[in-house]
């Protein structure tokens, strides 16, 4: 059975959200240098601009923003993964496998809402900034709940709950900021403000969540979130003990 959930510091949920904050910082620096690049191509300011003003939309513009916010997404948790990996080696173990596994996810993330992008695209460029929120929080989201299943695999209801916590919170934090800008550029550079927020924040709620777990269990002697498996195993075979004992009756 379980000793208790991993001993986990304010301090360490602080350098942790910290180091999620810089990687969701670096994502939107990457953002800015691709939008930068491709200026003489495709103006992405100018393009919000235009659509205000009742210029027709194409399909173009939001798929090339669609493949924009794989980029800074991707980059943002392989560098999550990577920091979390510096402070928290022994939690958050470097392994291919696991690579692979954010690396898929992250793909089969972006061809499912591409679609979306495409639709919103062509109704307002306005709306493409709704599937960029929300295609970020689902990106984060998930890429976290994938790191604790496969780190932390005795206690993987801890960390899918925490995350869920934090899914939730980040979402009432971030659409109470994006509702702060207006229209147009504005509710564009707030997006990318918001990346690291969003990041930041499912992190540190994800293990302030652990960290009250934690002293749950140092006050109660209660760990209903550990070893799960172990304790379904348990009860199976409780389950199957007590049918051969009614069956040799």
């Amino acid at each position: 059975m379980g000793f208790g959930p991993k001993k986990l510091s304010f301090s360490d949920i602080l350098i942790n959200s910290i180091g999620s904050l810089i990687a969701g910082a670096l994502g939107s620096v990457i953002i800015l240098i691709i939008t930068f690049s491709i200026g003489n191509i495709i103006n992405i300011p100018a393009a919000f601009n235009t659509a205000s003003i009742g210029i027709e939309t194409n399909a173009i513009f939001p798929l090339v923003l669609s493949v924009i916010t794989l980029l800074g997404t991707t980059t943002t948790i392989f560098l999550t993964y990577y920091i979390a990996h510096l402070t928290n080696s022994d939690r958050y173990r470097k392994n291919i496998i696991i690579l692979g596994q954010i690396a898929f996810f992250a793909v089969m993330t972006y061809l499912f809402v591409t679609p979306i992008y495409l639709y919103a695209g062509l109704q307002n460029y306005d709306y493409i900034m709704y599937v960029f929120l929300a295609h970020t929080l689902t990106v984060t989201f998930g890429t976290s709940i994938i790191l604790e299943t496969l780190n932390n695999y005795r206690y993987i209801l801890l960390g899918i709950y925490g995350s869920f916590v934090g899914l939730f919170i980040s979402i009432i934090i971030t659409i109470s900021i994006f509702s702060l800008f207006s229209a147009g550029i504005a509710k564009l550079i707030s997006l990318i403000i918001l990346l690291p927020i969003i990041n930041f924040l499912i992190t540190f709620f994800k293990q302030l969540f652990e960290i009250i777990y934690m002293y749950y269990f140092r006050m109660t002697n209660q760990d209903q979130l550990g070893d799960i498996f172990y304790q379904i195993e348990l009860e199976e075979k409780e389950m199957l003990l007590e049918e051969e004992e009614k069956n040799s009756i």
